[in-house]
């Protein structure tokens, strides 16, 4: 364990030296970097420092402090409007005094509209919010937010019936003896299983970490926040219907979940969706194609980087901003990390 953490700490300081020699000598500052690109950032979470403790998957969640710095950081560098915006003038070959970017967050939680719109307000940003309708409509948390929770509660709870239904999906006895639950090697494993199989699975494990699992802070947006974001300038997108891992899904299903997200959030929002997400970043060319059938003008991945012009409109690339990859290893942020991170020179973990 020590010898780990002495490699970890040596990889943190090559890290941060080489982001800040890059940064220093402008490969990666943004005027120069992104001159030509349409850069595109994705945030899932927003919450307190408080909230963040709390929640299973911090990977996904910045604190508001944390968004502030990074909207300050991109106003100074970039041109920030929401994507179908950014990509229709990027697209038309039109040139703003700084690069264009676009701010996304995914899955239409209720933080979203708690804790960022007011931080996006402070700054003067508008951004893009991608909405999976099944979930907003219910006031239901998507599977992966309702797994974590229920896992998070069983493991302190109920630890041995846990680690037995963590060892059916295939997890290690390696990873079980931690004290430190491997919700990111669950999360990948159980995206590999059938929609019903996972299912079983997620229902599972809601039944051993009990109904109370899930803190009354944590829920989805409603219709009525999500036409008050527009309101407010930001673009709606869709995030299909029911989240579904569209590969999967045979033709029928997906042209629902593409399709049939547009009509329910053209129809709750009033105007034409221009832009779609693939759930979990995964398509194939029948989502693609069901993308372009639809009528939507943009659809984006989690594939990371900038897009370059040429860039196909239904596969634009996305830079996932996790909290501690834009920090230094002793967690303050850092110019050189974010700026590297968005240059495409690092290539992160989706």
């Amino acid at each position: 364990m020590v010898a780990t953490g002495m490699i970890q700490t040596l990889h943190a300081g090559i890290r941060d030296g080489l982001g800040a020699l890059l940064y220093a000598g402008g490969l990666t500052v943004p005027a120069r970097a992104a001159r030509e690109h349409l850069t595109v950032v994705t945030f899932h979470r927003v919450l307190t420092a408080g909230e963040r403790a709390q929640y299973p998957l911090r990977g996904l969640a910045v604190t508001s402090e944390r968004l502030a710095w990074l909207l300050e950081f991109f106003r100074h560098h970039y041109t920030c409007v929401p994507l179908a915006e950014a990509a229709d003038a990027w697209n038309a070959g039109e040139r703003a005094s700084k690069p264009w970017l676009a701010v996304t967050f995914d899955d239409a939680l209720s933080d979203n509209f708690r804790h960022a719109a007011p931080v996006l307000e402070r700054f003067g940003t508008r951004a893009t919010f991608f909405v999976p309708c099944d979930a907003v409509e219910r006031r239901e948390l998507l599977w992966h937010d309702r797994l974590a929770w229920s896992l998070q509660a069983g493991f302190a709870a109920d630890r041995r019936s846990v680690s037995s239904l963590l060892r059916e999906l295939g997890v290690g006895g390696e990873a079980l003896a931690s004290p430190r639950l491997p919700l990111e090697t669950v999360m990948d494993l159980a995206k590999r299983l059938a929609p019903s199989a996972r299912e079983a699975f997620v229902n599972e494990a809601a039944r051993i970490g009990g109904d109370a699992a899930i803190p009354d802070w944590d829920g989805m947006m409603s219709w009525d926040e999500l036409r008050e974001l527009r309101r407010r300038g930001h673009e709606i997108g869709s995030h299909s219907l029911s989240h579904p891992l569209l590969p999967q899904c045979d033709d029928a299903q997906l042209e629902r979940e593409i399709a049939g997200s547009k009509g329910i959030l053209d129809a709750q929002i009033r105007e034409p969706i221009a832009s779609f997400c693939y759930p979990n970043g995964d398509w194939d060319e029948r989502a693609v194609q069901a993308v372009a059938r639809s009528g939507y003008r943009w659809a984006v991945t989690t594939a990371s980087g900038p897009n370059r012009p040429g860039a196909s409109a239904f596969t634009l690339r996305r830079c996932n901003i996790v909290e501690e990859q834009v920090e230094r290893r002793d967690g303050t942020p850092s110019e050189a990390r974010v700026a590297w991170r968005l240059s495409g020179l690092a290539r992160g973990r989706r």
